[in-house]
């Protein structure tokens, strides 16, 4: 499986280095080699990205706070950590990496990340499109959900819920917001403030004329979804505009 990588170091006889090691490895395309965040951004604007080396202490900003960004922005492209000191690992498992590298990068830990990260990419590869999958953060680590199961996200006190279809409710260590981020590309809309759903599910939008309320109702699903009134114009015109017979 051919892999497109960007290097991104601050360091760069650590690039240089990281470059010749993965020339063992073919299946690995180096799109390019950046010294920081800042210009890794067009990079992975312009597409085209599966993985990214990314080394966590960076002046200008770390890279944390560009996985932070990826996970975001662009939750379909994976990364590895490059690092100098063991113990920043505890603290960048949140950002649910593929893995971490201490530099000196040893090949056969680069071959074991590198086979990791194929793996993460053929399963995505073979559910495209309609079926593509997200990696949520749980408390014992992250796991892979194909998007086209999820009916809809619930916060519920202080706990996230994904709820498949099945009716596995899968708790999540991300915030709403973040999920919110991450599920928009996917056409998700925030319907309340406890609720993410999806809009090709949606079957019916209902009145309560007595509480004065709005309801919705999903494919497949009895149960009914709350609509805030802060949300119910936002979500009409986003309907009208997807099916021209809403009214």
């Amino acid at each position: 499986m051919d892999m497109r990588a960007l290097l991104v170091d601050d360091d760069a006889s650590c690039l240089d280095a990281l470059r010749s090691a993965l020339k063992l490895f073919p299946q690995v395309t180096v799109t390019a080699a950046v010294p920081g965040g800042r210009e890794a951004l067009p990079v992975l604007h312009q597409g085209g990205i599966d993985l990214v080396f990314l080394d966590i202490e960076m002046e200008e900003f770390s890279g944390f706070e560009l996985a932070r960004h990826i996970h975001t922005v662009y939750p379909n492209v994976l990364f590895i950590f490059l690092t100098g000191h063991v113990d920043f690992a505890l603290e960048g498992y949140e950002y649910a990496p593929v893995d971490f590298l201490v530099k000196p990068v040893n090949p056969l830990r680069l071959e074991r990340a590198l086979h990791r990260a194929e793996e993460l990419l053929a399963g995505r590869r073979e559910h495209p499109d309609g079926d593509e999958r997200i990696g949520i953060r749980t408390n014992s680590g992250v796991e892979f959900i194909p998007v086209a199961d999820i009916f809809y996200v619930e916060k519920k006190g202080r706990k996230i819920f994904l709820v498949d279809t099945s009716g596995r409710r899968h708790p999540a260590s991300d915030s709403l917001q973040k999920l919110e981020d991450i599920l928009e590309p996917y056409e998700f809309f925030r319907c309340h403030q406890s609720f993410l759903i999806p809009l090709h599910k949606i079957r019916r939008i209902g009145t309560d004329e007595i509480r004065g309320t709005y309801q919705l109702e999903l494919d497949g699903l009895d149960q009914t979804i709350p609509v805030s009134r802060e949300k119910y114009s936002e979500l009409r015109g986003l309907l009208m505009q997807r099916y021209t017979t809403v009214n």
